[in-house]
């Protein structure tokens, strides 16, 4: 307790303001008083009861502040303090431990009260390089996101300090908003603040990965009575799209993943999530305009046997994905006939399905 008085006084001494004093009035009142004890031939230590509005609230504040030292937001460390991540924020991750092969170096906390987690290691990403009012953001593509220290099911944006910014900029060029593609980038020094928007700086920059020419083979998973299923974290991805329908769910897949979406859609019967994977650009001409106009196609097309059925005959062929070039693909169902679905990037440059797929 004597500690804590010594603070006090100290902390007194230091931060009282030139208003921290007695008023003229308030020093007549301590005159009358000491007077009046003198008479009565009494000795006794006074303060007087009422003080400046800018005194009391200046003791208040610094008992206030004396205070919060105490409390669990900070920890003193080597006489430094140590923000500690609240419940909610990167939880039970601690100082030193390691996630995705990031090093947890300790939380920060700014003048507004936002913690930032920082982290040391590195990693090489890929995604999509997007310079928005000259800003450059980073959006990394599905596999990168598992390389990156960020919680499971969690999608990010990243930018970077001033000098990285610039360079990227000299590479792809400013003359106006663009999105660079398939950008390969080393990582180090990530910061990751509450929300969604991180930081990072770029230790290299690489050459961007070609597009994919060739036939990639993939199969579709089936469960024992034959029906068509999700795998993870698919399945999490249709269920989230089917939900909000918003295309950004869908950034980072694969022409043959939208393909699954589309075609587990269709085993359930979920045919306003299928409506909602078709290519809706503006500028596509589209043979059903409102999910209503969809509906109605379906419920009025005559049945056809099973075995003539798209999903019938996926569930029997050799699938193949096949890239035609940055924005055209089309998986391979029968090479015999030349049956297949086709695909195309929207303008955000998201995989999305063609009207009339089948060719």
């Amino acid at each position: 307790m004597a500690d804590l008085n010594q603070e006090v006084k100290k902390e007194l001494n230091a931060a009282w303001t030139k208003d921290s004093v007695f008023t003229e009035e308030e020093k007549q009142r301590v005159r009358n008083r000491i007077a009046t004890s003198a008479a009565k031939g009494r000795k006794k230590d006074y303060v007087p009861k009422l003080l400046s509005a800018a005194a009391a609230a200046g003791f208040v504040l610094l008992i206030g502040g004396i205070a919060g030292i105490q409390t669990d937001d900070f920890n003193k460390q080597n006489g430094q303090e140590t923000v500690i991540s609240n419940k909610d924020f990167y939880s039970g991750l601690t100082e030193g431990a390691m996630l995705n092969n990031w090093k947890l170096n300790g939380y920060e906390k700014d003048s507004y009260g936002r913690i930032t987690a920082v982290f040391t290691g590195k990693a090489a990403v890929t995604g999509i390089l997007d310079f928005q009012d000259e800003i450059v953001y980073f959006q990394p593509d599905r596999d990168s996101l598992k390389l990156l220290p960020i919680m499971d099911g969690k999608t990010i944006k990243i930018t970077f300090n001033e000098t990285d910014q610039e360079m990227l900029k000299k590479v792809f060029g400013t003359a106006a908003p663009i999105k660079a593609e398939s950008v390969s980038l080393i990582l180090d020094g990530y910061r990751a603040p509450e929300g969604a928007v991180h930081q990072a700086e770029v230790l290299e920059l690489a050459a961007p990965k070609e597009p994919q020419f060739h036939a990639v083979p993939f199969q579709l998973a089936l469960n024992i009575n034959a029906e068509l299923v999700l795998p993870e974290p698919l399945n999490h991805v249709y269920k989230e799209f089917s939900l909000r329908g918003t295309d950004e769910i869908l950034r980072g897949l694969s022409p043959a993943e939208v393909f699954q979406l589309y075609l587990f859609a269709e085993e359930i019967e979920d045919y306003s999530t299928q409506y909602a994977l078709f290519n809706h650009d503006p500028e596509i001409g589209k043979p059903f305009p409102t999910l209503n106009h969809y509906l109605n196609a379906i419920s009025e097309s005559p049945s056809i046997p099973e075995e003539q059925t798209l999903l019938h005959r996926v569930k029997n062929a050799h699938l193949e994905e096949v890239i035609s070039d940055d924005s055209s693909a089309y998986i391979s169902i029968s090479e015999e006939d030349g049956f297949g679905f086709g695909l195309s990037k929207n303008s955000e440059g998201i995989w999305k399905v063609n009207w009339m797929p089948t060719q």
